[in-house]
């Protein structure tokens, strides 16, 4: 580390890349880090290998394969709407712990195979993240549970509806005594209805609510505010000055986190009245990567600087009596930095300055003070009903998830029956609540669950659950409004929803989801037309709930402990610890999705395990390197994985992620009992109740090593004479500047490269007089959250290929982000810049190629001719953008019978087939593979306008890409049109072609990046 104090600022990609040490040299001096020949056929690396590819989705190589004979009977009845080989789509919904979207789900002859939000929904817009695009691959996840149990042995549902109708009915006898239902977090409607009728016929009865990633701030910060619990909706798009204090808006866990990253977007366009975004924060999030002024805290001091700012911009209001006297300014060392206090003297006068323009954001994991004064700095503000309103709060309990859990503990001696719905409490209950040991103490346990996973193991009875595709159900968006859930297909496994099972418990002898889900809505849904116009549109209109006007309470002094006063600098042994949901596998329910596994963290880099992020600083006092093994320690109890060096962390702040070390998730993610070996470490099992969120007194110490970690940021690098054109590249490759540099000179981007004539000794390229299909990429939109590269996989049957091959260079995303730094370590900027193939006009590839494989479309598409490919790679070392993947492996054909094509009678293969979108041509071993533009879906829509004798409109084709991105920052179109939005972008000042100088001519066109920043900060 000590070659980082002599650091001059400029773009760098890594702290590896930065130091340009011995191993990263050794890592870029060829292409990939081992040699072409893999392991053993017998070697444990090999049988790991097979093991993911066996539980990989993506579609395989079929050349040379036959096909099966199949006898098809054929349907004595077409059923209405449905033409073979033509998808349709269908509107549903998902909950993901208490937080729903609307989505749009692409079947193809009665198979669900992608996932897109729904444009005719609020808070998706048309828009959805990694969770959402993955699902589909979990719902054909071939470790899904396919079968009830009894006591760890197999049952059947016959047998368990045979005991759950004379146990329940003994129940109700007695009023529910001795009755425990233990829920994850659901806004349903439905499930709301049914909970309230079971606790009106079952008194004795107790319905306990436990989410891991749960947080009482917002509740409690709400009834500390206003003295009842509210939701709040922010109008992002009407704010010029946004200040978060430890929120991430844009995060997937967020509540509304869509609509919300659109709202901010609008307001982010140079051409436009454009916002500021201030974000103080302990480590870096998708909103601080966008922020115009960052300021890096520990979590446990955010308390302080909100208190700092209700005195500063109190004094300065006319405050109303009736709202309380401010806070005093906290007497903390750190407020005392002149740095620190310049910053917040600055916001404070940009929000006042904004009266009525301005949003304060707290993060969901502080205080209920930081979210009180929060809501009193908007009150005061008069941002109130302009840019930020309340609504009743449909969830809000008495107590909170975690004391539910303990009493639950408490008194589990005594508990007859412990019904839980959905969840793994299990594993992700805090270190401190036996809840393993509890279970073991309950007469009857039943678990209703996707997998047959860590609590189902202790419990007596494991009951399938369906998929949220498979199911009928409904859900609550943040603003109330309704969405159904129909099933796009039958239950692969006989599985239950929640609704079905509590109704059973209700003694209904056979439930039915819709009907269920049609009583509940007291008659909004009883009219078939209505009924049918809620499931086309996939929202109940007007069933959001009116916008509140609550009162703004005094507020009285707060009281500060001793961490929450620090300073900014803690030694080992009194480190911060913050624990968070990871983006990609969440509280852990997704951790057998190897799409999610194998994306790249958005910061890091980094996939296939969790790792403790630190900052700069730590590092340089602990002498660890980036990669290296740590024991982490916390209240007694360690656990060992990988430290990485964060940029842009708080100085003393350390954040894991939850959700890994999972011991029965399945053959991705950890079996013992198959001897898989768990990805990544629990780090449930340092967690206790006291320190949920942020836990103090937290202990580093290096423990080796360890592996080289699965990166991918450093996959394309090269020899030092490279990097040395990298550097000054850089500038050109990632352009930005200022708003007021733009406005003064608005062509800055193109005079960021000196403009030489190119000229070829290529034929120039043709005018190409029909459609010239094209792309712009705004990066000043851009948040890095990869939903783009998950939609891209689904949308291309991209093939998962596992941690070992990923760390040898061997990924095979189609699309990747880009992610760089620029300044100093400690305090450095991020900005992310999406990398499809660029499509080039004149593209270096197709010069190289010996049997013309890469070739130009008449509409100047890159296209791949996979069945002329013969693997001599020369394409990919011509590509300067490096997005040109080669397929090393039939990934999947080393387990008989995984695509459609290959004989089987495995009923599991069959399943997993069935996650291919048939409209993507199959690959083989050998073959080189890239973007297309989602080819496929230009020629589907050229088709359709043909036969109805129309133009194609500007709009009507959306890469999948571009569909799921939620702030709008990808846009394809018809560059021929001249109204085409795709053209104006392409004609704006800041638009510049990467590399443009190399005379390849790209297709795909980049916005440079614009930052507003405050002249008192700048």
């Amino acid at each position: 580390m000590s070659s980082l104090k002599k650091f001059k600022p400029r773009y760098w990609r890594s702290l590896a890349e930065l130091e340009n040490t011995p191993e990263f040299r050794e890592y870029v001096e060829r292409e990939f880090q081992s040699p072409l020949d893999h392991a053993p056929p017998n070697s444990p690396e090999r049988r790991r290998f097979l093991e993911l590819m066996g539980a990989s989705f993506a579609m395989a190589g079929v050349a040379g394969c036959h096909w099966r004979e199949d006898k098809l009977v054929p349907l004595s009845r077409r059923p209405e709407g449905l033409i073979p080989g033509v998808p349709r789509r269908f509107a549903t919904a998902v909950d993901i712990a208490g937080v729903s979207v609307g989505l749009h789900v692409t079947s193809y002859d009665g198979r669900p195979i992608k996932v897109d939000g729904n444009p005719q929904h609020p808070e998706s817009l048309g828009a959805c993240n990694v969770y959402h695009q993955a699902s589909v691959l979990g719902m054909y996840d071939p470790d899904r549970s396919d079968s009830v149990k009894q006591g760890g042995k197999p049952s059947s549902f016959a047998e368990f509806d045979r005991f759950a109708r004379e146990h329940f009915a003994g129940l109700r006898t007695r009023a529910g005594a001795g009755l425990r239902i233990l829920s994850e977090r659901s806004s349903s409607p439905t499930l709301a209805w049914l909970r309230k009728q079971l606790l009106a016929a079952m008194p004795q009865a107790k319905w306990i609510q436990f989410e891991p990633t749960a947080s009482d701030g917002p509740r409690e910060g709400s009834k500390l505010a206003f003295g009842a619990p509210h939701r709040t909706q922010y109008a992002l798009q009407a704010a010029s000055v946004v200040v978060t204090l430890d929120a991430d808006f844009m995060a997937p866990a967020f509540p509304a986190s869509l609509s919300n990253a659109r709202a901010f977007a609008q307001r982010r366009t140079a051409e436009g009245d454009m916002s500021r975004l201030y974000a103080i924060e302990s480590g870096y999030t998708h909103t601080g990567a966008l922020a115009d002024h960052r300021l890096p805290v520990r979590a446990e001091l955010i308390k302080a600087v909100a208190a700092f700012l209700d005195a500063e911009i109190s004094s300065k209001v006319r405050a109303l009596p009736e709202f309380g006297a401010a806070q005093p300014k906290p007497n903390a060392p750190f407020l005392a930095e002149a740095s620190v206090q310049k910053f917040l003297t600055a916001v404070a006068k940009d929000l006042l300055a904004n009266v009525g323009r301005s949003v304060v954001i707290p993060g969901l994991d502080q205080p209920a003070e930081v979210h009180a004064l929060a809501h009193r700095l908007n009150t005061l503000l008069g941002n109130a009903g302009r840019t930020v309103f309340y609504t009743d709060d449909f969830d809000a309990s008495e107590v909170s998830d975690v004391q539910a859990l303990k009493d639950l503990v408490a008194e589990a001696p005594s508990v007859d029956t412990l019904l839980i719905l959905g969840g793994n409490p299990a594993y992700t209950s805090p270190s401190d609540i036996a809840f393993a040991d509890a279970l073991g103490k309950v007469k009857t346990s039943i678990h209703l669950s996707l997998y047959d996973d860590e609590t189902s193991a202790l419990c007596g009875w494991h009951v399938p659950a369906a998929h949220y595709l498979e199911s009928w159900g409904d859900v609550r968006a943040n603003n109330g409004l309704i969405s159904v859930q129909q099933p796009l297909i039958a239950p692969l496994y006989a599985g239950r929803s929640a609704i079905e099972l509590v109704a059973l418990v209700l003694g209904d002898p056979e439930p039915n989801g819709q009907a269920l889900v049609r009583r509940s809505s007291q008659g909004v849904l009883a009219g078939e037309r209505t009924f049918r116009k809620v499931l086309n549109d996939g929202v109940v209109a007007g069933s959001q709930f009116p916008h509140l006007t609550p009162q703004l309470k005094p507020l009285p002094a707060l009281a500060f402990n001793e961490r929450e006063l620090g300073g900014a600098k803690v030694g080992n042994g009194s480190f911060e610890l913050v624990f968070v949901a990871d983006p990609k596998v969440h509280d852990g329910r997704f951790a057998n999705n190897g799409w999610l596994q194998e994306l790249p963290s958005s910061f890091t880099k980094l996939a296939w395990e969790n790792a403790v992020l630190l900052p700069i600083g730590v590092a340089e006092e602990l002498g660890l390197e980036d990669g290296h093994l740590v024991t982490l320690t916390l209240g007694g109890k360690s656990i060992t994985l990988p430290g990485v060096i964060a940029p842009g962390q708080a100085e003393g702040s350390l954040r894991v992620a939850l959700g890994y070390g999972r011991t029965h998730a399945g053959h991705i993610a950890g079996l013992v009992s198959d001897g898989i070996a768990p990805v990544g470490a629990n780090a449930y099992s340092i967690r206790t109740s006291a320190g949920y969120t942020v836990a103090a007194g937290a202990t580093l110490a290096l423990a080796g090593e360890g592996e080289r970690l699965a990166y991918s940021q450093d996959l394309y690098g090269i020899d030092k004479l490279g990097q040395e054109g990298i550097q000054e590249r850089l500038p050109e490759i990632v352009r930005e500047g200022t708003l007021t540099e733009y406005r003064e000179k608005p062509h800055f981007a193109a005079e960021k490269v000196e403009s030489k004539p190119l000229l070829s000794l290529w034929v120039p390229p043709v005018s190409y007089e029909g459609h010239k299909w094209g792309m712009s990429v705004d990066l000043n939109k851009c948040i890095g959250c990869s939903a783009c590269v998950t939609a891209c996989q689904a949308e291309n049957n991209i093939p998962v290929v596992g941690r070992k091959p990923m760390s040898m260079g061997r990924e095979m995303f189609w699309l990747r982000v880009d992610r760089y730094y620029k300044g100093e370590p400690a305090s450095a900027e991020i900005a992310f810049q999406p990398l499809p193939c660029q499509q080039c006009e004149n593209a270096p590839c197709e010069q190289v190629c010996p049997v013309g494989a890469t070739v130009h479309s008449r509409e100047g598409l890159n296209d791949m001719v996979y069945n002329r490919c013969i693997g001599t790679r020369y394409c990919s070392n011509n590509c300067p953008y490096k997005v040109r993947r080669f397929n090393y492996f039939n990934y999947n054909l080393d387990v008989i019978g995984i695509t459609p094509y290959t004989p089987t009678e495995d009923p599991k293969m069959k399943v997993k087939s069935m996650v291919f979108n048939p409209d993507v041509t199959v690959r083989s071993r050998g073959v080189m593979e890239k973007c297309t533009f989602c080819v496929q879906r230009i020629q589907n829509t050229k088709i359709r306008a043909k036969n109805e004798k129309r133009d194609i409109a500007d709009g009507e084709i959306k890469t999948a890409c571009q569909q799921t991105c939620p702030t709008e920052a990808i846009v394809f179109g018809d560059l021929n049109d001249p109204k085409s939005r795709v053209q104006k972008l392409q004609k704006l000042p800041r638009s510049y072609a990467l590399l443009g100088e190399l005379n390849n001519h790209p297709r795909v066109q980049y916005l440079a990046r614009v930052k507003n920043p405050n002249p008192e900060l700048a």
